[in-house]
């Protein structure tokens, strides 16, 4: 009788060690994968930072007169000005992305880069003090402003979700 208990406890024991050596590895959570593509975002937002021209000077300054016909500068360019109720969204474009807030009308941004998506501008957030996208048409940029001289910006890529 003895021997029989034994055994069931040898099997029980054995089916114990038997279903814990053979679980299967859990997947990470959506919530993690979220963080850890924001985490990767920013990380990879810090590192593009626009860096200023550098300027090489000539061998032998000259001056070069104004043709009598040049027209004079209209003045210092203004900043950026929100127009509307304005979305701000992390990491790129629309609603694929997080949204960071929301900008009231009227409010004065920092321009930091022109979307590589048409129709879209990265600026400094005038709340939060962190760079976000905002649809063109919501900015009245001022026409003396060469926007050729701000660098282009590529929005992260979607986390893909298997």
């Amino acid at each position: 009788m003895n021997l029989r208990y034994l055994h069931l406890a040898v099997i029980g024991f054995v089916a114990i060690l038997m279903s814990t050596a053979c679980a299967a590895k859990a997947t990470p959570s959506l919530a993690d994968q979220m963080a850890t593509n924001v985490a990767m975002g920013v990380l990879v937002a810090r590192s593009r930072t626009a860096q200023a021209p550098t300027l090489t000077p000539s061998a032998t300054p000259t001056h070069t007169p104004l043709p009598p016909t040049a027209t004079p500068t209209k003045g210092p360019v203004q900043p950026p000005v929100v127009v509307g109720f304005a979305n701000c969204w992390l990491f790129g474009p629309g609603y694929s992305y997080s949204l960071d807030s929301h900008i009231k009308s009227g409010k004065q941004v920092k321009l930091v880069g022109v979307g590589s998506i048409s129709g879209w501008y990265i600026i400094i957030n005038p709340y939060y003090g962190t760079t976000c996208w905002i649809q063109a048409a919501n900015l009245s940029i001022d026409p003396n402003m060469d926007l050729s001289q701000i660098p282009m910006m590529t929005p992260f890529p979607l986390a893909s979700t298997p």
